[in-house]
């Protein structure tokens, strides 16, 4: 697929990429997913631990859900 097609998609289905996106934070955030929790190695690891970043992720994860949920319920299509 070509970038143009990749953005037309995206723009026309956002909401269902945001939830999911959100579905993924939340559970790799319960899960203790290490590429989505480990601090080891990034600029940022002397600020953030392991459990800050969960915690992050975890919040996250439930604006993009209570973000796509309200755009697929408020918004009509």
């Amino acid at each position: 697929m070509n970038s143009e097609k990749i953005t037309a998609f995206l723009q026309a289905h956002w909401e269902w990429v945001t939830l999911i996106m959100g579905v993924v934070s939340v559970a790799g955030s319960i899960l203790n997913w290490n590429w989505l929790c480990d601090p080891t190695g990034k600029p940022d690891s002397h600020r953030y631990g392991r459990g800050s970043r969960r915690v992050i992720f975890f919040l996250l994860g439930i604006v993009l859900i209570v973000t796509s949920i309200w755009s697929l319920v408020m918004v009509p299509h």
